[in-house]
């Protein structure tokens, strides 16, 4: 059985990769009115075809939610280990989802998408742009 540091390791892993799927969530809410042309991935937008970005939210809050809980129960497992990846995955969607651009991979301004995601917080950002 793994000491309770490691587990308190694994969670902190798993809470960064929530944090880190809030993140993209939001960044599909602030750039609701552009994701049918921008998004990458084909099941999101399939999704978004389909149904729109607001099913596409949906569909990433349930998502995170179910990975997150999945996690937590793996933490007490000898399969806690598949964390490690998930958590690396995630660093890596952060870093895209952060510094990449379509001309470089760090714009002028590397913190925008930050910006944005602390603005929709504040309310600076209406969720219902662009999800009509």
């Amino acid at each position: 059985m793994p000491s309770t540091k490691h587990n308190y390791i694994y969670l902190f892993m798993i809470f960064v990769s929530g944090l880190i799927a809030v993140y993209d969530t939001v960044l599909s809410m602030v750039f609701a009115e552009w994701l049918p042309e921008m998004e990458q991935n084909p099941v999101a937008s399939s999704i978004i075809e389909y149904a729109g970005v607001p099913l596409l939210v949906q569909w990433k809050a349930f998502g995170t939610l179910a990975a997150v809980l999945l996690m937590c129960g793996l933490v007490y497992t000898k399969y806690r280990i598949s964390i490690v990846p998930v958590f690396m995955f995630q660093l890596v969607l952060f870093c895209y989802l952060t510094f990449f651009t379509h001309t470089n991979f760090v714009s002028e301004d590397t913190f925008v998408p930050i910006r944005y995601v602390i603005e929709f917080y504040r309310g600076d950002v209406v969720w219902n742009e662009g999800c009509g």
